[in-house]
């Protein structure tokens, strides 16, 4: 197929411990392409890896002139080098030199994200944070990470590390979740909020419920479901309140429990902020779903690289030729 006229063209990785998805898109934010497998993340990357490669021989088959190959995957990781770095839902992958190793398979320049930085610059570039200088994105996904923008930036540390909120303590007491009871991700993640039902009812709920089978029976008029909701709701609020006070963003874009859990929840969301946050800076923050919906994971794995060379794409230099 012919190149498209507007931006040049992007393989993407969105990595995920359930489900991992490859992509083609353009630098100004249109997915022309995908494919979508099981991850199999107990088979580790010598699983992993040829299963993306596989998919991304036949897109680049379809699409000609990728430009360059983008990443979202969940941390910790050293984003200078596109390290991984023993992420806890992703067995095996123990300093991977993912970047290097994309480089020389693929013979393009690669950019490897933090999946909660890279949907932060998805929707920086084209959904809700979009014309903000500083930011916030919670994945509330099967787990809990964050992406912070502060003057335009993303925010890493000194050996590029991304922030890892998840492992914040909220409470002395929880369900516990990578060895920590009480912390982010036993209030703010899916898999912590199906261990938080039999923590707070254990007579009622005699193991960990999938958050979408809360949903609905808290839809029904089910009080447990609707309180084990309810504090997961507040405890985000009460992380919304947190980075508030420290970051200041503009706006805290929450990923996917906003979504499927609507409309109500983030109101419950936006509740627990306001009883916790600085009264001086309660006005100055807004919390909203994810903009890019359905659609940012996908653009999660090319926004990365959106980011990294701008409009114009990588040098000539970097372009068809592996790096050392």
């Amino acid at each position: 197929m012919d190149e498209p006229d507007e931006g040049y063209l992007i393989l993407g990785w969105d990595v995920g411990g359930t489900k991992s998805a490859a992509v083609v898109g353009t630098s100004a934010g249109a997915i022309l392409g995908r494919a979508e497998w099981p991850s199999l993340a107990d088979g580790g990357p010598d699983v992993m890896l040829p299963d993306f490669l596989a998919r991304a021989e036949r897109l680049r088959a379809a699409w000609a002139g990728v430009a360059c190959v983008g990443v979202s995957i969940g941390g910790p990781l050293d984003t200078r080098t596109g390290t991984i770095l023993s992420p806890p839902h992703l067995p095996g992958w123990d300093n991977v030199p993912l970047a290097r190793i994309l480089r020389r398979r693929l013979h393009l320049p690669a950019t490897v994200e933090h999946d909660a930085a890279a949907c932060l610059a998805a929707e920086w570039l084209w959904g809700a944070a979009k014309g903000c200088s500083h930011a916030a994105y919670l994945t509330c996904g099967t787990g809990c990470g964050a992406g912070i923008l502060i003057d335009g930036r993303i925010l890493r540390g000194p050996d590029g590390q991304s922030p890892e909120v998840g492992h914040v303590r909220l409470d002395a007491d929880g369900p516990e979740m990578f060895g920590k009871a009480g912390c982010v991700e036993s209030f703010c993640s899916g898999e912590g909020i199906g261990k938080l039902a039999p923590w707070m009812f254990p007579e009622h709920f005699h193991h960990p419920v999938d958050t979408r089978r809360l949903a609905d029976l808290a839809a029904v008029g089910d009080a447990q479901a609707t309180a084990v909701l309810a504090e997961a709701a507040r405890r985000t609020g009460q992380l919304c309140a947190l980075l508030t006070d420290v970051f200041c963003p503009q706006v805290i874009v929450l990923g996917s429990l906003a979504r499927y859990l609507g409309d109500e929840w983030v109101r419950a969301v936006r509740q627990g902020f306001h009883h916790e946050v600085l009264p001086d800076r309660a006005g100055a923050t807004v919390i909203v779903p994810a903009a890019l919906a359905e659609t940012l994971q996908d653009l999660s794995a090319i926004a990365p690289c959106v980011c990294r060379y701008g409009p114009a794409g990588p040098a000539p230099e970097e372009a068809g030729a592996p790096a050392p």
